[in-house]
């Protein structure tokens, strides 16, 4: 059926995007596991779907009680149905009416106290107010049938308007399961499901800093030729611990402002006993806004205790009601009987800053399930590598488990056996196979990599350029080193008085010369090593001001590049250094962690890969890669990648967005200029984009004789499968109005195509023979993933979409995630092995590295490039922000661009 569709979809448009043209023939054929399941459906389904509306709008925890309870209701019980636990429900049969209107009071509000035995007025009239009034109307009717049939129809042309709009609401019945209440399973979103303790299914480990990594998992529904599809996945993510709030904000173990941040949204269980009862009277769940602060109503000292913050309430259990003031561990004594253990720590404020409701912490208990959405540290991000990364064996057995035992995503989502299987997705008339698919791959050749003097061929995706020169050099004016020490602990960044086979400064720099000299880099002068000693690093001011004075002096005396080495990491030490070299002062620099550098073994492999970035930035290429601008492109084309990045979780308010482009400018694709600017916040297509899209042609063409390329392939990362069509209808007329400006008449305009590169994918593939897995039997290592090279680009893919997904990379550590490639537009007219072995060549092109990357370089660069920009935005956008007053200026700071010396290089490398 596939390829009686190709003659189907060949040389047409469906939808706006290219029809598929082929598949690939090329490379070694073999077979693959693959984590996606058989979907069999009751053609006779019909799903009726109903919109859920509020009188007021609740909160999202408010908002889940309320559909909890209404599925509770006569209109819904003994009703097959599913939901979104927010504005949707699926039903298999109608309902009486379709529309109508009911009340629900949320069970979370105000709770009533167990030892009362009649409800207070308060309560009542709380009540009262906290009623919503829910709306239930008919929306839309799908019928499983036509999806199918538009499937399994071999003609390119048929259409079935409701199949994009019909996953969503076949993927909430097959998440029925998980996201039932009361089953310790948390909805992280984006069909991501993460079992807690006390479930069984749960798998937890401590990161450490108050949080903890889980193991989850996912579930989509997948369309593909003739048939649905199941794609089941692990993921992990990182949840703050089911602790006491008193010991979250000691194991956090950060600065009050750092703390106030690291809790703010957190929600919380108030647990109120009563001194010397052992069982609460009353529980309520509080969300965390902060700690105290001044407020008009009664002054308050910031992050006061209990015994400092003070505030007036209105006493209803007396009569008449009469006004207090008093202090928050006066107020749980006279009110609750709870004398307060721990008075002298900064109280919680629950309610919002302008009518707080004051919490003291040691009453709280965090609740579990939680995700934490901020930045981790460097030890956190790598206890969650450790985790994420397991062989493939074992994910494959955590989704479909091991003979009839299944695995546990089967379990968490209820599909694991048809017993399972009647209680979620039969009675929607779904029966999952429990076995995953097999499909159809291929393993591409590697393609030879060429130096100066002598041609390798790639092993396992990899070779060793030791004792080659590089294929062009690049060179520099002169060259000089920063060793930077810092007061404090730790603080120097190398052992000057070094013993044994560790080198000193002096002998450092040396054998870096010398190994850019092997290279054939022309490094021009050397004006020698500098020690910068900065003040400790909470002193930025300070540091700022030095840093600026020592590129000042560097970019006086013509110094093109720096060799910088650093005591620690340090992300905002990092960001200031590539700020003032890049942008301020012109200056490239390399930068390098002292015990990296200084570390006797493997030194000489790590001064080889700075010395790839070296000449790189000097303008040289590091190596070549034949026949890879073969037909249908040559010479003149050029390639592009565009990349968005946006704040971080915590960010200041307002915090923009960076958009970049960037594109080669030489044949042999080694050298990467870029524009790139800071953009509204969050928002994914770029902004300004055909100005970028100049700058870029102007570069190519001063690059290349004054001409200008004539096709044009775009690599656009970092858009989801929902985004595809706003690239064609607002990115595509940037271009278009930059070839008009440009090149005039649409005749002469350069062709174009559009690849969408996909990293953010569930799709993992699994070797289902040894001789095709990364394995050697001789040492009896290996990572037991695919092959490099290995693609696939049938039996899981779109019906008319031309799409793919290419591991060119050696999975070293954890499950290898191939690249996702689809094609959104195409005039160039590919054959599907030219895209496919050009986009693999491609991949042996990073010019940081001597091995094949994950992705390809173009939107490998724009990632690279995008991230550079983070950095000169860093406080800004990467750290968490400690207040609720700090907010993105937009008129200080860095404003697009980087300084004219280095624009036409591939600085950010």
């Amino acid at each position: 059926m596939e390829n009686t569709l190709v003659t189907a979809t060949r040389d047409r448009e469906f939808d706006g995007f290219p029809g598929r043209r082929g598949y690939g023939t090329k490379g070694k054929p073999i077979v693959l596991r693959t984590n996606y399941f058989a979907l069999q459906q009751n053609e006779n389904v019909v799903l009726y779907v109903y919109s859920v509306s509020y009188n007021k709008e609740p909160s999202k925890k408010v908002r889940r009680t309320l559909v909890e309870k209404l599925l509770r209701m006569p209109i819904l019980q003994d009703r097959r149905c599913a939901t979104d636990y927010a504005q949707r429900l699926v039903l298999t049969k109608h309902l009486s009416q379709k529309s109508q209107e009911v009340e629900v009071i949320p069970d979370s509000v105000n709770a009533t106290p167990q030892h009362d035995t009649e409800v207070p007025d308060f309560v009542a009239q709380a009540r009262a107010r906290n009623t919503f009034r829910l709306k239930i109307e008919y929306s839309e009717t799908y019928n499983i049938s036509d999806m199918l049939n538009y499937l399994r129809s071999q003609s390119g042309g048929a259409e079935y308007q409701g199949r994009v709009d019909m996953i969503p609401i076949l993927n909430m019945i097959v998440c029925k399961t998980p996201n039932a209440s009361n089953n310790n399973i948390v909805d992280a979103g984006k069909n991501q499901f993460f079992p807690y303790a006390p479930s069984p299914l749960a798998n937890v480990m401590d990161l450490g800093g108050g949080l903890d990594a889980l193991r989850g998992y996912y579930a989509s529904v997948r369309p593909a030729v003739g048939r649905l599809l199941l794609n089941l996945n692990v993921t992990s993510g990182a949840f703050y611990r089911p602790i006491p709030v008193i010991e979250l904000l000691r194991a956090n173990g950060a600065s009050p402002e750092q703390n106030e941040q690291f809790i703010r949204t957190l929600k919380v269980k108030a647990v109120y006993k009563r001194d010397g009862e052992q069982v609460p009277f009353q529980t309520k769940i509080k969300t965390i806004r902060g700690f105290a602060k001044p407020n008009s109503r009664v002054r308050v000292q910031r992050m006061g205790n209990a015994q400092q913050v003070r505030f007036r309430y209105t006493d209803r259990n007396v009569k008449p009601e009469r006004e207090h003031e008093e202090t928050v561990e006066a107020y749980f004594l006279r009110q609750h009987r709870i004398t307060l253990q721990r008075p002298t720590l900064p109280v919680l404020n629950c309610g919002t800053p302008e009518d707080p409701q004051y919490m003291p912490p040691e009453l709280c208990m965090v609740e579990p399930g939680q995700v934490y959405r901020r930045l981790l540290s460097g030890d956190q991000t790598s206890s969650m590598i450790t985790f994420a990364a397991r062989y493939p064996n074992l994910n494959a057995e955590s989704i479909a488990g091991i003979g009839s035992n299944p695995g546990i995503a089967q379990s968490v989502f209820g599909i694991g056996s048809d017993t399972m299987q009647q209680s979620s997705v039969a009675q929607f008339g779904f029966k999952i196979s429990t076995k995953m698919l097999t499909v159809p791959g291929r393993i591409l050749d590697c393609p030879r990599v060429d130096y100066s003097q002598k041609k390798l061929n790639p092993k396992n995706g990899s070779w060793n350029c030791a004792d080659q020169k590089f294929s062009r050099p690049g060179s520099f004016t002169a060259w000089g080193a920063w060793i930077v020490n810092r007061q404090g602990p730790r603080g120097n960044a190398l052992i000057e008085n070094a013993t044994g086979d560790m080198l000193n400064s002096d002998g450092i720099i040396g054998e870096l010369a010398r190994y850019l000299s092997q290279y054939g880099v022309r490094m021009g002068r050397r004006v020698g090593k500098e020690t910068v000693n900065l003040p400790p690093y909470q002193n930025r001011d300070a540091i700022d001001r030095i840093l600026a004075s020592g590129f000042q002096n560097a970019a006086r005396n013509a110094v093109s590049i720096l060799l910088v080495v650093l005591p620690e990491p340090d992300r905002w030490l990092y960001g200031r250094i590539k700020y003032y070299g890049d942008v301020e002062y012109g200056v490239h620099t390399v930068c390098s962690v002292g015990n990296k550098i200084q570390k006797p073994k493997g030194q000489g492999m790590y001064l080889g890969n700075l010395a790839l970035k070296f000449n790189i930035k000097g303008g040289g290429t590091n190596h070549v890669v034949q026949n890879t601008l073969t037909t249908p492109l040559d010479k003149s084309a050029m390639l592009v990648g565009i990349d968005v990045t946006h704040p971080a979780p915590g960010s200041s308010a307002g915090a923009p967005s960076v958009a970049c482009v960037v594109a080669s400018v030489d044949e042999h694709l080694q050298q990467w200029p870029g524009s790139v600017r800071p953009q509204t916040g969050r928002k994914e297509m770029v902004e300004g984009l055909k100005a970028m899209v100049v700058e870029r042609l102007k570069m190519w063409a001063k690059k290349n004789q004054a001409k200008y390329p004539t096709k044009i392939v775009l690599y656009r990362d970092g858009v989801s499968e929902g985004q595809y069509h706003q690239v064609l209808e607002q990115e595509l007329p940037s271009f278009n109005d930059a070839f008009r400006d440009i090149y005039g008449a649409q005749s002469k305009w350069p062709k174009m195509s559009i690849i969408i590169v996909g990293k953010r994918h569930h799709t993992r593939f699994y070797p289902t023979d040894k001789s095709h897995a990364d394995y050697n039997e001789q040492r009896d290592s290996g990572s037991w993933n695919p092959l490099p090279g290995t693609i696939v680009d049938r039996h899981i893919s779109n019906k008319v979409l031309r799409e793919f997904w290419l591991q060119a990379h050696q999975g070293l550590q954890g499950t290898a995630r191939p690249a996702h490639y689809v094609v959104i537009k195409d005039d160039i007219k590919f054959e599907a092995d030219q895209l496919e072995q050009f986009t693999h060549h491609l991949c042996y092109l990073f010019n940081r590295a001597t091995k094949a990357v994950s992705i390809c370089p173009p939107a490998y660069y724009a990632d690279l490039l995008c991230e550079r920009a983070r950095y000169y935005l860093f406080s800004a956008l990467q750290e968490n922000s400690g207040s609720d007053s700090s907010v993105y200026n937009a008129t200080t700071g860095w404003q697009g661009g980087v300084h004219p010396r280095l624009a036409e290089s591939t600085w950010y490398i």
